[in-house]
């Protein structure tokens, strides 16, 4: 008999970590598994396999009250084998209640994808705390090395590292699906939040040689910084060469045709996007922010990693994109060491935890 998993997800939308638990929810259905994927919020527009459980739309039609019972039935009269738990978990009475009265028999592998710690753990500076909402048969999975030893560090807990993997099929290349690609451009990706710092991207573009040789600026995402940055655009001497295009379902054409990918963010977790451009042989710039881009790029070898926050290296990396040969050297050297990465790699360390998780 399979094993049945449960993938806890707070969407499946425009975030890395739920794209993750997409992706996983293919990956481990095509191996035999009995998959649920249980989202918490009625935004569902990355592909997946298995059961959906759509908790957002359950809290629309019933309101929060009666959802709640039905959440109670649902994890009652399902027994999972195991529970993978994707969410940001920073409400701490919400998470005590989740734990001690819902999913307490489970068990459960606690995902930590990203380098802040808050997003997961509330009292930090108490790790006794900040431990107690988690139920006893319980692991914790980091998706990066760093983020690894930040754990142990901060809240003194044990991990182990698996890397989110690239699932090839879900980079359809044959159609543009009506995409408008430019001729030559530079790319960044993510949700319009502060923490992605596309205001220093935009910055840094400008002071570049770029715009002098036609090359564009796209950004894709949607967020609460919209506005603000399309100021910025509006404001600028740049401002028909830089372009927010929105939330794009499928990006991976104009990511494969970008002439880089650049990432400027104050801090991440395991930034899927630069494994997708990679596997797309696109080269990638990145400040080397807490975590992952040290993890994936090879410095001048497969990409540029920039003094982390350093907006004067960021112009500098920019430019380097304009010397032929070096810009060669590192798009040809795109896809070198990413069987480290592979789904065949990834899944197989996922089933060994399964297997010893009881």
């Amino acid at each position: 008999m399979s094993k049945k998993i449960c993938l806890l997800v707070s969407s499946l939308s425009s975030g890395g970590a739920e794209k993750v638990a997409a992706n996983m929810s293919i990956s481990l259905s095509k191996r035999g598994y009995d998959v649920t994927v249980f989202s918490m919020q009625n935004n569902i527009t990355y592909s997946y396999k298995g059961f959906l459980f759509n908790f957002g739309l359950v809290k629309e039609k019933y309101g929060k009250f009666k959802a709640l019972f039905r959440l109670i039935s649902f994890f009652n009269d399902n027994k999972f084998d195991v529970i993978i738990d994707h969410r940001l978990r920073d409400k701490y009475i919400k998470e005590l209640v989740f734990s001690k009265f819902i999913f307490r028999k489970f068990n459960i592998i606690y995902c930590i994808h990203n380098y802040h710690l808050q997003y997961y753990f509330s009292f930090l500076k108490s790790p006794w705390l900040a431990k107690l909402p988690h139920v006893k048969k319980h692991s914790f999975i980091a998706v990066c090395n760093e983020i690894r030893y930040h754990l142990k560090e901060k809240l003194n807990i044990n991990s182990k590292t698996i890397y989110n993997f690239i699932d090839d099929s879900q980079l359809p290349l044959k159609t543009n699906n009506g995409i408008e690609v430019p001729e030559n451009f530079i790319i960044g990706v993510g949700r319009l939040t502060e923490v992605k710092q596309f205001d220093v991207l935009i910055e840094s573009y400008k002071q570049s040689k770029l715009p002098q040789h036609k090359i564009k600026l796209l950004i894709l995402g949607d967020g609460p910084e919209r506005n603000y940055l399309q100021d910025l655009i509006d404001n600028s001497s740049c401002r028909r060469l830089i372009e927010l295009k929105g939330f794009v379902e499928h990006p991976y054409i104009l990511i494969q045709k970008a002439k880089a990918l650049v990432l400027s963010s104050k801090f991440e977790g395991f930034p899927m996007v630069l494994l997708e451009a990679l596997n797309l042989s696109t080269p990638l710039i990145a400040y080397n922010c807490n975590s992952g881009p040290s993890e994936i790029i090879k410095h001048n070898i497969n990409g540029v990693l920039v003094e982390n926050q350093n907006k004067i290296e960021l112009t500098a990396a920019l430019n380097t994109l304009l010397d032929d040969v070096f810009y060669e050297k590192i798009k040809a050297n795109s896809t070198i060491g990413l069987e480290v990465f592979s789904e065949e790699t990834i899944i197989q360390e996922w089933e060994n935890i399964f297997r010893n998780h009881k």
